[in-house]
């Protein structure tokens, strides 16, 4: 139970951490009701989906692509995991990282959440599991940690931060650290050392790799894959 919590940790809040409605600069909501606002919305889709996303990662992304992607700063991100590498990446290799870089996450939360739901046989989850802390920071701040605890059903709670930048489109979380661990940071490490050793165009070609074995062993990516082909001829 406390593994399967951890999943739901990870997958969750990275991307309820991620989700919220665009508003005006004028009447931005905080970060920390952006983030309360998107874990509701989060959990209030997957409840009501449950039985058509379980083990159905093509139609998880769909909701990922629709709800998700147009918030999240992926260039932002983009540049921290590649760290030093971005100052001397030429502007295709960034586009190609970025890309790519998109991709994996896309699909490998995609399809680890559909596996999720399907691991808990029609049980609903719980909206209550993620207790928000009072935000330590000024007014005039412009990037910020909000902190949270995920409550397991057995276990200790799960600290979960939330980095967060405002941007001119409101708050925009670039970073989620799960108990101490950051996902750029995680990234980064694995990333810089492929580059090191191979140099950037071979990490995007491996990364391309990565994306197309996802759709090979997900049926309904391959089904998915198939369709849009079939489209084009």
């Amino acid at each position: 139970m406390i593994a399967q919590a951890r999943t739901l940790t990870l997958i969750i809040a990275t991307l309820a951490a991620l989700l919220y409605s665009t508003a005006g600069a004028a009447n931005t909501p905080g970060p920390v009701d952006v983030l309360k606002t998107a874990s509701d919305q989060m959990f209030k889709e997957l409840n009501a989906n449950r039985a058509r996303l379980s083990n159905n990662p093509a139609e998880v992304q769909k909701v990922i692509e629709q709800i998700l992607l147009p918030h999240i700063d992926i260039i932002v991100a983009s540049k921290y995991v590649l760290g030093k590498h971005w100052r001397t990446a030429n502007k295709d290799q960034k586009l190609k990282f970025i890309r790519q870089f998109r991709n994996l996450l896309l699909r490998f939360y995609s399809t680890a959440l559909a596996e999720y739901l399907g691991d808990q046989k029609g049980k609903k989850l719980d909206p209550g599991m993620i207790k928000f802390k009072r935000l330590r920071a000024s007014a005039e701040d412009k990037d910020v940690t909000v902190r949270s605890d995920v409550i397991p059903t057995k276990g200790e709670p799960i600290p979960v931060n939330y980095h967060m930048h405002l941007t001119k489109k409101g708050w925009r979380v670039y970073d989620v650290s799960v108990e101490g661990i950051s996902v750029i940071t995680t990234y980064r490490t694995s990333f810089g050392s492929e580059i090191v050793a191979n140099g950037l165009d071979s990490l995007i070609a491996s990364l391309s790799d990565k994306n197309s074995k996802f759709m090979a062993q997900a049926p309904a990516f391959k089904k998915k894959d198939k369709e849009k082909k079939s489209k084009v001829n």
